[in-house]
């Protein structure tokens, strides 16, 4: 048996994620650790920083997420994960 692991209805989209970064407004976010840990977590977005040419979400709770590790954001899945949305449960 072959497995596609690429679903073609299931596109991820720059524009969706980064319109729903929005500073002030609680979401679900889900992200890898350093140790690609996959978390999810509702968190209230305190804003989007850019430093050194690395863009990080920085939450309410005072934690720091590299935007780079960033899989959703409010089902919004990123770009560099166009396929994680496939694998990921609501557990």
């Amino acid at each position: 048996m072959e497995t596609n692991l690429i679903n073609s209805d299931f596109t991820a989209d720059e524009t969706a994620f980064r319109a729903a970064i929005i500073p002030g407004k609680f979401v679900r976010l889900e992200y890898l650790t350093d140790l690609n840990e996959f978390i999810k977590a509702d968190a209230t977005i305190k804003q989007l920083l850019a430093e050194n040419g690395a863009e990080s979400l920085e939450l309410a709770t005072g934690d720091v997420i590299p935007l780079a590790r960033v899989v959703s954001v409010s089902g919004n899945l990123s770009p560099r994960y166009p396929g994680y949305g496939n694998y990921s449960c609501d557990c």
